[in-house]
C-alpha cells in the first residue's frame, strides 16, 4: 500500500455495528436508518489523482479485483478522500447477490478477474465519510453524512443510498419489502470510531443466525 499514490492518506480500519432490535418510540429519533447491504466491506481511498484504491476490511489492497469499477464513474478527480462502503453484486431482480460477490471475491488471476466482471458487473455502495483533504472522523454523523451528499458522488456503479431519519419502524419494513435483510441504525450524533464495534452503530435483522443471536444477547 505504501507505494501506491494513495500512499499519503491516512490508514484506518472500518467502524463496525452491534447486532439488536430497533429502537424503541422514546429513542427512535436519536438515530438515522440505512439499508443493510450485506456486501464487502471496503474503504475507498480517493488521492486526488482520478485514482481508486479499495482496500478490504482485512486491510488487503483489493482494487485489481474490481476493474469494473475503476475508473470510479462519477467521482470527481480533484477529491481527496477516504469514505466507507461495501462492494455489491447485483442479482436478477437487482438486488445485492451474496453468491456472485462470493465468486468474485475468490478470484485473483487477472483473465478470471476481467471475465466475472464482465458477467456479475460490481456496484460501490459509499455511506461515510472519513477524510476530505482532513480527518472528519471526530464530527458526528450528521456532519459526515451532510458532507457526503454533497460530494454528488452517485453514477453507474456508485451509489450513495438513502438515510431515513427517526421513521424506525418504517424504514425496516421498506428494507424488508424492497428484499433487504433489514437496516443499520446509526446515532446521529456519533462520531467514526476505526476499528470499534459499537452500539452508536446496530444492525437490525429480520431473521438472525444462531451465533448473532448469541452475540445480540452478550451485547
Amino acid at each position: 500500500m505504501g507505494d501506491s499514490p494513495a500512499a499519503g492518506l491516512p490508514v484506518w480500519s472500518p467502524m463496525y455495528a452491534s447486532i439488536g432490535p430497533l429502537p424503541g418510540p422514546a429513542e427512535e429519533a436519536q438515530y438515522a436508518y440505512e439499508t443493510l447491504w450485506d456486501g464487502a466491506r471496503v474503504l475507498i481511498r480517493l488521492p486526488g489523482d482520478g485514482t481508486m484504491q479499495l482496500v478490504s476490511a482485512s486491510g488487503l489492497d483489493v482494487t485489481a479485483d474490481y476493474p469494473d469499477l475503476s475508473p470510479p464513474t462519477g467521482l470527481l478527480p480533484q477529491i481527496r478522500a477516504v469514505l466507507d462502503g461495501e462492494i455489491i453484486t447485483p442479482g436478477p431482480t437487482g438486488r445485492p447477490s451474496v453468491e456472485r460477490l462470493q465468486q468474485r471475491m475468490s478470484l485473483h488471476h487477472p483473465r478470471a478477474v476481467a471475465s466475472a466482471a464482465a458477467e456479475f458487473p460490481a456496484r460501490l455502495v459509499i455511506y461515510d465519510l472519513l477524510y476530505l483533504w482532513q480527518p472528519v472522523l471526530h464530527q458526528p454523523y450528521t456532519a459526515r453524512r451532510a458532507l457526503l451528499d454533497d460530494l454528488l458522488l452517485n453514477g453507474d456503479r456508485l451509489l450513495v443510498p438513502a438515510a431515513w431519519p427517526s421513521m424506525a419502524g418504517e424504514a425496516f419494513q421498506q428494507a424488508l419489502d424492497e428484499g433487504f435483510e433489514g437496516v443499520t441504525a446509526k446515532r446521529l450524533s456519533s462520531p467514526y470510531l476505526p476499528g470499534r464495534r459499537t452500539r452508536d452503530w446496530v444492525n437490525i435483522k429480520n431473521q438472525l443466525s444462531a451465533s448473532e443471536e448469541r452475540t445480540a444477547r452478550s451485547l
